[in-house]
């Protein structure tokens, strides 16, 4: 079996014993020992395709998109990664590694994600905008009126009234 393997059968099986507040807190810590440079950045991976809970899997993500963030080389390397977690279905919760991708707001990244906006279900687009926070950026707002648009005439209405509900809930934060 691989390491990767081990980890998540690890994990896992700590899972039903450990509320989501307990692992949030095994993740920061985990999070600020990668900072150091005391653990592997791999230590994430259980967090990020392991867990259910969207902000554990959103965090993780963004730690691991983080940790390689010396160069330009680094950032697409990270960002090709969590793509792939997603189009191959690796994670468990894609709609949280989709939405931290997002989040990030970046043209770069975002020239990545089109070709996985189909491939997501509608409660995976609905975590996708959760994980977004009250106020996403300018771009990824742009994406998201192009993602409702691709989808307008076609068979994901699941999709399309997540994508518009999300933005409908923005547009009136930003007007109040």
């Amino acid at each position: 079996m691989s390491p990767l393997t081990n980890a998540l059968i690890h994990y896992w099986q700590r899972l039903p014993a450990e509320s989501p507040a307990a692992r949030r807190r095994c993740l920061e810590s985990s999070c600020e020992r990668v900072a150091r440079g005391a653990e592997p950045r791999t230590v994430l991976l259980p967090y990020a395709l392991g867990d259910a809970d969207d902000e554990i899997v959103a965090a993780a993500t963004r730690a691991w998109l983080r940790t390689l963030a010396a160069s330009t080389e680094d950032d697409a390397a990270a960002v090709d990664e969590a793509v792939e977690w997603v189009r191959r279905g690796l994670a468990l919760n894609r709609g949280a590694v989709f939405g931290a991708l997002l989040s990030l707001g970046d043209e770069a990244t975002l020239e990545r994600l089109p070709a996985l906006r189909l491939v997501l279900s509608a409660t995976e687009v609905e975590v996708a905008c959760r994980v977004l926070g009250p106020a996403p950026n300018e771009r990824v707002v742009e994406f998201l009126v192009d993602w409702l648009a691709l989808l307008a005439d076609g068979p994901h209405t699941g999709e399309q009234r997540a994508l518009a509900t999300a933005l409908q809930g923005w547009d009136r934060a930003e007007a109040a």
